[in-house]
């Protein structure tokens, strides 16, 4: 895990894992120039002297590391199936990534956590998402992000935003999509739903809606009618948020995993080949 750290197109002004492409100082070789005036002679590249008689400044890419807001949705929506505590580990696991970059937990709700930097305040940080309970009434997606939008500090290169929800709502998210990235968002959505949010079991069954607590009874064709719909609910969202240039990952949970250890380790991977995280 710590050769891993969270992909992000962001940069921004403190000192850390991620690289930015211009001229700089750090241990990441990036170009050489002739050398002039003013350059130091220590970073003169005498290999490249001793091919061609003339003095060359070798360039180092500066490091640079975005702030990481992970948004998490606890909405009572979260709390069927084991969503919700699925969540909680993967922002977990993210903020573990995240080393070497100031990271704060967001809830949809829009109370925030301190911002951590170092290892025990990560290690305060990752109780802090413990202790997150289910909220009702529950705050829509495209609310939520762009709440958090109008409210995060103004800097070039504002940073990454990790959505974690089930991106139920009845409204798209394209204006969500708009204000992260007029405000320079990098933003990556981790669309975690339950097995049963997509499969229930044919038959006569009653529908419970967790935010508004209305009851309806169901029958195989409305049951068989609810698949197709939420099939195509879930196309749609991956189409439009990988089409605005953000990163997408659908991950299903199970209900009570008995091996969490297991679970972890293939959220892990699901992370890695959706480019979620990346090597340092």
């Amino acid at each position: 895990m710590p050769r891993y750290t969270l992909a992000s197109r962001a940069t921004g002004t403190l000192v850390g894992e991620r690289l930015a492409h211009e001229a700089g100082q750090s241990l990441e070789f990036f170009d050489v120039r002739p050398y002039g005036p003013g350059d130091e002679p220590r970073y003169v590249d005498w290999n490249a002297y001793r091919r061609t008689g003339r003095l060359y400044t070798r360039l180092y890419q500066a490091e640079r590391t975005a702030a990481v807001h992970i948004l998490l949705d606890t909405s009572a929506s979260m709390a069927l199936g084991g969503k919700l505590e699925a969540a909680r580990r993967l922002a977990q696991l993210l903020i573990y990534a995240a080393q070497g970059a100031r990271t704060q937990v967001h809830l949809f709700s829009g109370v925030q956590s301190p911002p951590a930097h170092t290892g025990v305040q990560r290690q305060a940080l990752a109780r802090w998402v413990d202790a997150a309970a289910p909220e009702k009434p529950g705050v829509a997606p495209d609310v939520a992000i762009t709440d958090f939008v109008r409210r995060a500090p103004r800097a070039p290169g504002a940073g990454l935003a990790v959505v974690i929800s089930d991106l139920f709502s009845e409204t798209p998210l394209r204006s969500s999509f708009a204000a992260l990235r007029a405000r320079g968002f990098d933003a990556s959505f981790l669309h975690l739903v339950a097995r049963a949010d997509l499969e229930p079991e044919p038959g006569l069954l009653e529908l419970l809606d967790a935010e508004g607590e209305a009851r309806l009874e169901v029958g195989p064709d409305e049951v068989r009618l609810y698949r197709e719909a939420v099939r195509g609910f879930v196309a749609r969202t991956r189409e439009a948020i990988l089409g605005a240039g953000f990163r997408y990952l659908l991950l299903t949970e199970e209900p009570a995993p008995e091996d969490a250890g297991a679970r972890e380790r293939a959220l892990f991977a699901a992370l890695v080949r959706a480019g979620v995280l990346v090597r340092r």
